[in-house]
């Protein structure tokens, strides 16, 4: 158990393996990273805490400098000459606890201290609910209350939008959620449609994806985690999560039960090492495809009306329950708009016209076709694209090729639209008078025929999004 000034940052060499040490100081970002995800410095306490405090302090952050002054002016302008808190927790908590993580009682009310200063320093910060267990957990590695402040300082200062750190809103919060979301639609789509299927809110099931890892893994599971998100960021936690939400039971319907479940009985199925291990060969996007994809779903929540100065809020979701369609129900409709981008999924469907169901999702507005003057096929889209069919047992096809990005394609002949990437088959194809069309098996989706080949249509109906954020097309769904 944690108590202040028991854990010294001296420089007595001795306590520690020397050479490991040396090794750490001496290595670039890269070494740092497999350093990292190997347990390099995993043991003992005090080689965890150098490496920490090398990994934290050589952090570009904005306007910070390391006074250890400022964290006991703000504790004494607050506290006074007490040692105990008895403030209420800051705001951005949400009145939320601290997780204990092997703290004893002079341990957690250090926490409390350090939040309160915090929140003081950062009054622009409204919504963190992952600060109480950064701050628990780094407490452990830091000489005191003043070292782990400035620690922390430095997290939620930097800066850099492709390796972010600390969501300090609701707005980030949950433009990040829904980021994930959008990843788990990749990875675990078959969960996703599930969960979908079963009427439960896909946002309130992912809202608190981030205390999954922060606040319900065990101390020994955490600190690994921490030891690669302090190299590299956001990402590393995506990555964790998905692999905790690929083990939630298909059977039932305690889909968020079996979730917690798991991650706080997580020893039972695998060793900390195995969970980094799996994480790690899950593919996800880089870091510049991710940020893309996060700005647009904060545009999104934008336009439906969060702001950055709003703490935590209901955003109005799609209403299901009365929902009309002369081809689907409403249940078959929650699957497929479980399948599209949470951006897109924030806004509620409006029905364009109705003349078969249109088995595909469209990522970019057709009328970029009159951009392309080709004769031929012209291609374009984001690679979010996917088709799709409801009948019987619903199955979703997504883009495999991480090579094709353009997949809407509009031509000047016969036909209206083709889904595909070129050679290999389409998808799906729809003439250019709405008679007809066929499908077949396609490369670029890896997808069967929708239906038997060449088909006739006897309805068709078409749903459009009103949202005005997109994605520059170079973004690859890989």
């Amino acid at each position: 158990n944690y108590s202040p000034g028991i854990l010294r940052h001296c420089d007595n060499i001795e306590l520690l393996p020397a050479k490991r040490y040396e090794q750490i100081l001496m290595s670039g970002h890269q070494q740092r990273k497999t350093m990292g995800r190997e347990g390099f410095w995993a043991s003992p306490h005090t080689l965890r805490a150098k490496a920490y405090y090398h990994i934290i302090h050589s952090i570009n952050s904005r306007a910070i400098t390391p006074d250890r002054d400022l964290y006991y002016e703000l504790a004494k302008n607050l506290f006074g000459e007490q040692k105990i808190s008895n403030h209420p927790v800051p705001e951005y908590m949400e009145a939320g606890d601290i997780p204990r993580y092997c703290l004893n009682k002079a341990g957690l009310n250090s926490v409390k201290k350090i939040l309160l200063c915090l929140g003081k320093h950062f009054p622009d910060m409204n919504f963190c609910p992952i600060l109480p267990a950064l701050v628990s957990l780094i407490l452990h590695f830091s000489e005191d209350e003043a070292e782990c402040f400035f620690s922390v300082s430095r997290l939620i200062s930097y800066d850099d939008p492709n390796k972010r750190y600390i969501d300090q809103t609701f707005l980030t919060y949950r433009a990040s959620c829904m980021t994930f979301g959008d990843l788990a639609n990749k990875c675990c789509r078959g969960i996703r449609k599930l969960i979908a299927s079963s009427h439960q809110n896909l946002f309130e099931f992912y809202s608190d994806w981030i205390m999954w890892i922060f606040a319900d893994l065990p101390f020994t599971y955490a600190i690994r985690v921490l030891d690669v998100y302090l190299q590299e960021g956001y990402k590393v936690l995506y990555r964790c999560v998905a692999v905790a939400f690929s083990h939630v039971n298909k059977w039932h319907n305690h889909y968020l039960t079996d979730m917690k479940s798991f991650v706080q009985n997580v020893a039972r199925h695998c060793t900390a090492e195995k969970l980094l291990e799996r994480a790690f060969m899950i593919p996800m996007a880089t870091r510049r495809e991710l940020n893309l994809l996060f700005n647009a779903n904060k545009d999104s929540l934008m336009q439906k009306g969060v702001s950055i100065q709003q703490k935590r809020q209901s955003v109005e979701t799609v209403d299901f329950d009365n929902f009309s369609s002369n081809v689907v129900t409403g249940t078959e409709m929650r699957v497929v708009w479980a399948w599209i981008p949470e951006r897109f999924a924030l806004f509620s469907p409006i029905r364009l016209f109705i003349i078969f169901v249109f088995g595909a999702f469209l990522s970019t507005d057709m009328i970029e076709r009159r951009k392309h003057d080709s004769q031929g096929l012209a291609y374009f889209g984001t690679g979010e694209c996917f088709v799709f069919t409801v009948s019987h047992i619903p199955a979703l096809f997504f883009l495999i090729s991480t090579l094709i990005r353009y997949i809407q394609a509009c031509s000047a002949d016969a036909a209206l639209c083709r889904l595909s990437g070129g050679d290999g088959g389409h998808a799906l194809c729809l003439q250019e008078d709405l008679q007809g069309g066929y499908t077949e098996l396609c490369d670029t989706f890896k997808s069967i025929p929708l239906c038997k080949g060449r088909f006739k249509i006897q309805s068709l109906e078409v749903w459009g999004i009103q949202n005005s954020i997109s994605l520059s097309p170079c973004f690859s769904s890989s």
